[in-house]
Order: structure tokens, then C-alpha cells, then sequence
């Protein structure tokens, strides 16, 4: 088992963002004294560029940060360089008001862009209709664990489960209510399986589980899994409820699946063992070695 680590990663996030806030009015003050000192407060206009980074790093506060700054600076070169008076006052107030809003208004977009782009980052990744991982992602995930397997060792296990009868279920209840069970499906497989494994749609009602561990651990999950598909309930109409089994089949890295393409048939012969041996069961690959209180095939 893998020992639990508290981490709280919106305190990381604040950390992070004040080490930033710090490191940003540090820049300022250091670039503000420098200007005062050489006398070259004309050159304030060069702080759009730290307005823009500021807007990068921090969107609205940043952006309002520097902003606020450059307008200080405004206001300073302004005034000094006139008589005080309620016109000039009025137009030095308006300037730092126009500085500001342009700081919230270049934040708010570059904010706006952010989310944007994590959005469209998260629906590459992941199947819009279960939410796990999808087909390329966890191709790819793969080939990286086996990859670094190879270089630093470790166990590594990899599970394929497939819906029992689903087309018939489709058939029978209608498409709506098949998309109904495998949205249902994908949550019970996030809710079971550890952070650190992965959980993917592989394909169809056929989904993918790779965990780091051995053979015992893949056995014993898929097997937790098996009976947590089983409890899935899918509500149709006229208050009649639908169920679904599963068959899985296991197969673990090395000397019998070298590679990540063949860690996959070898998934994909035991899966298909279990479904000719009458269903709803885990079956091993053969080329694992299993312990000796383990059985090949565990059924329900």
C-alpha cells in the first residue's frame, strides 16, 4: 500500500502566488528607485511590458498591481510637472482610474484565455461521456509507465474490463440508457481505483485500468471492481431498474509481456477467457505468476 501524504494544494497555490506578488514589488521598487535616482521618470511608459507579465502571472491582482504602480507614476510626472490645482488633481485621478481598469480589463482576459485553454487541454485528455481518460491518453500514459520501467523497475499491472451483453442492453433499454451506465460505470471506476492508478475508456463499453503493483493487487482490484459494476443501478422509465455484469481479464509487465503492445493482448486473451468462460470473472494471464493462494480465475 501506498503511504497516504497530506498535501493541500490550495495552500501550495497561495504560497506560490505571494512568493510571486513578492518577486514582482520587488522588480518594481528595485526599477521604480532606479528611474527616481537617475531622474528618467519619462521612461515610465516602459512599464506596460511588467503590465503585461503581471497580467501573465496574476491576471486581475497582477495586473492591478502593476497598473497601480505605473499610474503612480503617472500621477507623479504629471503633478510635479504642473501646478497643483483641482483641474490637474482631477486629470491625474482620471489617469490612475484608466490605468486601473486597464489592468483588471487585461486580466480579466488573460484569465478568461487561461481557462479556456485548460478546458480544451482537459477534453484531449479525457472521454466527455465517462470522464475517465481517453484512448490516446491512456496509450500514451502507458507506453511512458513501461518505458520507465524498463529504466527504474517497478511492478506494473494492467486490467480490461468489458460490459457483459451491452449491446443487448443498448438493445433492449435504449442508447440514452446505455450512455446512462457507462457515465455510471466511469464514476464507479474513478470512486474505486487510487489516485496514483489510472482509469481510461479503452473503447465501446470495453475500459482500461493500469495500476503499479503485481499480480496479487491486479487480481484483487479487478475483482473489487467486478462486484462494484454489478452494483450499478440504471433507472428507466416506468420506474424499472437495470443492471450489467463484467468481465475483466489481468496481465502484469515483464518477462511474458516485454512490451506495452503485448502487455495489452496478453490483457486482452485473459479478458476474452473470462467472457468464454461464461462471464461476469477475472481471469490472469497465464504467463503471470500468480502466489499460490491466488487462483487463476476468480468467478462470482
Amino acid at each position: 500500500m501506498r503511504q497516504n501524504m497530506t498535501f493541500h494544494p490550495d495552500l501550495a497555490g497561495r504560497r506560490v502566488t505571494i512568493r510571486r506578488v513578492v518577486a514582482l514589488a520587488s522588480v518594481l521598487v528595485v526599477v521604480s528607485t532606479v528611474l527616481l535616482a537617475s531622474g528618467l521618470l519619462y521612461l515610465w511608459p516602459l512599464f506596460i511590458f511588467p503590465l503585461l507579465l503581471g497580467a501573465v502571472f496574476f491576471f486581475e491582482l497582477g495586473s492591478l498591481l502593476v497598473a497601480g504602480w505605473v499610474g503612480g507614476f503617472f500621477v507623479v510626472s504629471f503633478v510635479v510637472r504642473q501646478p497643483v490645482d483641482p483641474a490637474t488633481t482631477r486629470q491625474a485621478i482620471v489617469g490612475l482610474a484608466a490605468f486601473s481598469l486597464a489592468g483588471l480589463i487585461l486580466g480579466r482576459v488573460q484569465r478568461d484565455q487561461h481557462l479556456r485553454h485548460g478546458v480544451l487541454a482537459a477534453s484531449s485528455l479525457t472521454d466527455r461521456l465517462t470522464g475517465l481518460y481517453n484512448y490516446g491518453t491512456f496509450v500514451d500514459y502507458l507506453h511512458y509507465e513501461v518505458t520507465k520501467a524498463n529504466r527504474y523497475g517497478g511492478e506494473l499491472t494492467l486490467i480490461m474490463f468489458d460490459l457483459d451483453h451491452f449491446k443487448r442492453f443498448n438493445d433492449r433499454h435504449g442508447h440514452e440508457a446505455g450512455n446512462d451506465l457507462l457515465r455510471r460505470v466511469g464514476a464507479t471506476l474513478q470512486a474505486v481505483v487510487r489516485e496514483a492508478d489510472m482509469a481510461a475508456r479503452y473503447g465501446g463499453e470495453e475500459f482500461a485500468l493500469l495500476i503499479s503493483g503485481d499480480a496479487r493487487d491486479g487480481m484483487e482490484l479487478a475483482e473489487r471492481v467486478r462486484r462494484a459494476i454489478e452494483t450499478v443501478a440504471v433507472e428507466l422509465r416506468g420506474g424499472e431498474v437495470a443492471y450489467v455484469t463484467a468481465s475483466a481479464g489481468v496481465a502484469t509487465y515483464g518477462a511474458a509481456s516485454p512490451d506495452d503492445t503485448l502487455l495489452i493482448e496478453h490483457a486482452d486473451q485473459a479478458l476474452y477467457e473470462s467472457k468464454r468462460a461464461g462471464r461476469n470473472r477475472v481471469t490472469m494471464h497465464p504467463g503471470a505468476e500468480l502466489p499460490e493462494d491466488l487462483t487463476a480465475t476468480l468467478s462470482a
